[in-house]
């Protein structure tokens, strides 16, 4: 009987650990690639965490959402040690997650079918073992385990879903105990949702998930009425109050952010637009298609492509809604993906673009497409699921080409620029990969160019190339260059790429590194930027303002350095790098009262993590200290005794 029982195990588990063995193979491929933007924006402090303090600091300073991600950063502190060494593991335990949400939505589909048939448990098995199949091999999906700091994406997503399973579970018990079973749903929903929700802020869409599973796969279990209105009212509550935040009364959808330079209403006109290219890119994938670099999407123009989008989508709804007691799998389907894309796929003023997005909104097609395979007519009950897994083993020999140039940066970075032309990141992860690997960028030199050429907007392409060649150029070619760069600079496309490249080119100047630039050059670029009607948004004033600060300085223009400090102060004095200079500048010309009095200004207006009463004391008492120095090197020496 003991053979037996552990035969029907394997049974049971063997076919999913053969997948789950094959995807890991399959993603291994590609986890020896790059560090990217977002990488290295949140995660290359850990380079520096040397004890508790410096760990505790990494984790506080958060700010990859309103709430700051603090679960997800905590995964990472075991790869500090020799950080950026230890992405790849970071990659590899991110692959390992990704393969959990696989075993959990296996779970999750198997229950929620046998509670829909209690007979079929064979049928039950094979629906959600494809289903998860086909979810764990997609290729749409391999950024969010390839691109390390995603990794708060699929980690949110584990917790969420083992709050989900611990939800569908409770429908088992309601029968029997009521009660019980909704205090265990609401639990281990709640629960999973907070955790979820502290690691990445998409995971307060995990309710919703919750209410489309017991609305339209489970709504004819049967249960006490007041238990099945007190769990759907909840349910119901947790969707009305995530539409009220995003709904114009409680966000302005028509007014433009001048740092993303759209409006809400623009942003969701094209997002309705993306939502097909997401699934055309789900299911029609190519090896090369998929990459980190989205930001060349622009917002589409005019009103009748989002309305042709927008129908289309209310056309296959109604359609689902109307078959639904036949078939609920279309409308399930459905509503899962949109559900899915909620919260970074609506009004919210993100980027418009990224593959992750679809982690855990596209798996409502994989289950639905299982279902259908496995449910159709009796002389087609062979061909579906053949086909099915036909397809899925396509979809995984695809994610084998897709996860192959991930993991091979110098081919993964050609392809990439040559699919996003227009990429800023595109282009630069090309340049910085040539560099690293060679330590130059000439054999991509004519690519590069060529791409800066066709834009004529792409002031940061041509600025990033500069750097590159700095120190490796003739002096003549780095003068027409950076020319090139003031050129066009007055009507620069908007981007971080350009202030963020002023801080090497400080550095770089320091050493005379760069010749024939000086500060006298360099600080032409800010302040041209700062005429830029693109960057007025006060972000980039601020940098503007700051880098003209820091290269009047080296000029030894102090005027001119107090005068772009204070505006920069006036826009955000929260910034502490800002105080910073003031203080270096007021201690060389020793102004201590004005020194101290910039610190007082600072305690008036609200601090955030980096600007605290901590600090600004430590600050205040290093100048007291410079200023008690000054006055006894000044004092004369005592008279001698008589």
């Amino acid at each position: 009987m003991r053979q037996k029982t552990q035969a029907s195990y394997f049974k049971f588990i063997g076919p999913l650990l053969v997948v789950l063995v094959t995807t890991f193979f399959v993603y291994e491929q590609g986890i020896h690639g790059s560090l990217f933007y977002d990488d290295h924006l949140f995660l290359d402090a850990l380079e520096n965490i040397d004890s508790f303090d410096d760990a505790s600091r990494f984790v506080a300073d958060g700010a990859g959402g309103p709430l700051g991600r603090p679960i997800a950063l905590v995964s990472f502190l075991p790869h500090a040690g020799d950080w950026p060494a230890t992405s790849v593991e970071a990659r590899r335990i991110n692959v390992i997650i990704h393969l959990l949400n696989g075993t959990l939505l296996f779970a999750l589909g198997y229950m929620i079918l046998r509670l829909r048939d209690q007979k079929a448990s064979r049928t039950s098995y094979w629906i959600a073992f494809g289903a998860a199949s086909l979810w764990l091999v997609m290729p749409i999906l391999a950024s969010t385990s390839l691109i390390t700091v995603q990794r708060w994406t699929s980690l949110a997503m584990l917790f969420g879903l083992m709050g989900l399973v611990v939800f569908v579970y409770g429908y088992f018990l309601q029968s029997r105990q009521p009660i019980r079973a909704l205090l265990i749903q609401g639990l281990g929903l709640g629960f999973g949702t907070l955790l979820a929700v502290f690691t990445k802020e998409s995971g307060a869409l995990f309710p919703v998930y919750a209410l489309l599973i017991d609305a339209v796969l489970l709504q004819t279990l049967m249960a006490p009425a007041p238990i099945r209105w007190l769990r759907r009212g909840a349910l119901w509550l947790a969707l009305f109050a995530l539409l009220a935040y995003l709904s114009p009364l409680y966000r302005d959808w028509f007014s433009v952010s001048s740092f993303r330079g759209w409006s809400s209403f623009e942003r969701l006109q094209t997002e309705v637009v993306l939502l097909w290219q997401y699934l055309y890119m789900a299911f029609f994938p190519l090896p090369t298609a998929f990459s980190p670099f989205h930001e060349d999407v622009t917002l589409v123009q005019g009103w009748q492509l989002p309305a042709l989008s927008a129908f289309g989508f209310i056309i296959l709804t109604a359609i689902a809604f109307t078959i639904r007691k036949r078939n609920p799998w279309p409308l399930f389907a459905l509503l899962w993906f949109f559900t899915g894309h909620l919260i970074e796929s609506t009004v919210i003023q993100l980027e418009l673009m990224f593959e992750h997005r679809n982690y855990l909104a596209i798996y409502g097609f994989c289950l639905a497409l299982a279902a259908i395979a496995w449910q159709l007519p009796q002389r087609y009950a062979r061909l579906g699921p053949a086909v099915f897994a036909s397809y899925t083993l396509l979809l995984a020999l695809i994610l084998y080409g897709t996860t192959s140039i991930w993991g091979q940066p110098l081919v993964a970075a050609e392809n990439w620029a040559k699919r996003h032309p227009q990429s800023p990141r595109a282009i630069n992860y090309l340049a910085e990969t040539y560099h690293e690997a060679l330590g130059y960028i000439g054999p991509v030199l004519p690519q590069l160019d060529l791409a800066a050429d066709n834009c004529s907007q792409c002031t940061h392409i041509k600025f990033q190339i500069l750097l590159y060649l700095c120190g490796k150029s003739e002096e003549s070619d780095i003068a027409r260059r950076f020319e090139e760069v003031l050129e066009s600079a007055p009507t620069a496309r908007r981007t971080n790429g350009i202030l963020d490249g002023l801080y090497p080119l400080q550095e770089l100047l320091a050493l005379n590194a760069c010749p024939p630039l000086t500060a006298a050059d360099a600080i032409k670029l800010p302040l041209i930027l700062l005429d830029n009607p693109q960057y007025s948004a006060w972000e980039y004033q601020v940098y503007a303002h700051f880098h003209v600060a820091y290269f009047a300085k080296e000029m030894g223009d102090l005027e001119t350095a107090y005068s772009h400090l204070a505006e920069a102060e006036r826009l955000s004095p929260k910034t502490l790098p800002i105080l910073q200079m003031q203080l270096h500048l007021l201690l060389k010309e020793h102004r201590y009262d004005e020194a101290l009095a910039a610190i007082e200004r600072r305690r008036k207006v609200a601090h955030d993590r980096f600007m605290t009463d901590d600090v600004l004391d430590e600050l205040a008492a290093s100048v007291r200290e410079a200023a008690a120095k000054a006055k006894t090197a000044n004092s004369p020496p005592d008279a001698p005794a008589t």
